[in-house]
């Protein structure tokens, strides 16, 4: 009996039975989970805001004056709310995806060999985030680079309009686990098994910084992808990259909220930028020696 469309494009096939498929059928099986997710964000977006403006018109003037007064923080919700609605119609497609690199029984007995180091790993994890995201954000300020982009600009005011908390919440948990699960669950593993590693580090990497819609972000964006996948090769665990996302998100949010960057020269922003880099690198040989691997060569996951 034959699988339904749905079931088919759905399930998460092995490297050689997708070699025998058509380059269509590929393209297919790579986007079409991620077009349902995109189309039922984006109704699920139109619908919050529907609701939205019934609820001003029916609320009065003092609604209406709430919902003006906190505009930035109320759009970052429903965008959040549409983000997990999105995820959710794919959430079955997500979970076979991130459970294929577990599948393998050496891998398995890796993970259970090392529990141990778990927490030092992250821990080393959640730091490097921290210094790669600012180092990166404060040199493209100090260079002038973050103004080069007026598409930029107006999505940093939206962005940094929300209320600080709001902010750590959307950013921080549930941007990273959406995007997470759309470009490093879905998109990164499949393109593996339908074509390469390195393609599909290059190729979901380019397109998540492309998805960002501007300059200055595509290019963040692609170079923490190719960041992320990375080590979520190393730690075998979708754990890594949502960490990495989040950690990397609130840094930068936190850092700069209120623009704060705007009350440190340029040439002190470069420096900064350029002391976080090291730190990074820093971090990132000693991890690549003493963390991410374990005396036998064994993953830490």
């Amino acid at each position: 009996m034959k699988m339904n469309v749905w079931k088919t494009f759905g399930f998460p096939w092995k490297k050689e039975e997708l070699q025998k498929w058509s380059s269509l059928k590929k393209t297919a099986y790579l986007l079409l989970p991620l077009f349902v997710y995109f189309a039922v964000h984006d109704i699920a977006e139109i619908l919050l805001y529907f609701l939205l403006n019934v609820l001003g018109t029916a609320g009065g003037e003092g609604v209406a004056a709430f919902i003006s007064r906190h505009v930035y923080t109320i759009r970052g919700m429903v965008y959040g709310a549409a983000s997990l609605i999105g995820v959710a119609s794919i959430l079955t497609v997500v979970k076979g995806e991130i459970a294929v690199p577990l599948a393998d029984e050496k891998d398995k007995a890796e993970k259970q060999q090392i529990d141990g180091k778990r927490v030092t790993a992250y821990c080393f994890l959640a730091v490097f985030a921290l210094c790669i995201a600012a180092g990166i954000n404060f040199l493209f300020w100090g260079a002038g680079f973050s103004d080069s982009s007026q598409t930029y600009n107006e999505v940093h005011k939206m962005q940094y309009g929300v209320q600080f908390a709001a902010g750590l919440f959307l950013y921080g948990f549930i941007s990273p686990l959406a995007e997470e699960a759309v470009f490093r669950g879905i998109l990164y593993n499949r393109m593996k098994r339908c074509f390469n590693d390195k393609i599909a580090l290059v190729v979901s990497s380019l397109l998540f910084g492309i998805y960002h819609g501007n300059l200055v972000q595509a290019v963040y964006g692609t170079i923490l992808g190719l960041l992320i996948a990375y080590f979520y090769e190393r730690y075998k665990s979708f754990a890594a990259p949502v960490l990495f996302h989040g950690v990397a998100n609130i840094s930068v949010f936190a850092m700069t909220y209120q623009s704060s960057l705007a009350d440190m020269g340029r040439g002190q922003a470069i420096a900064a930028g350029a002391g976080f880099l090291v730190a990074a690198a820093g971090i990132f040989f000693y991890m690549k020696r003493r963390i991410i691997l374990d005396e036998s060569g064994g993953h830490i996951g």
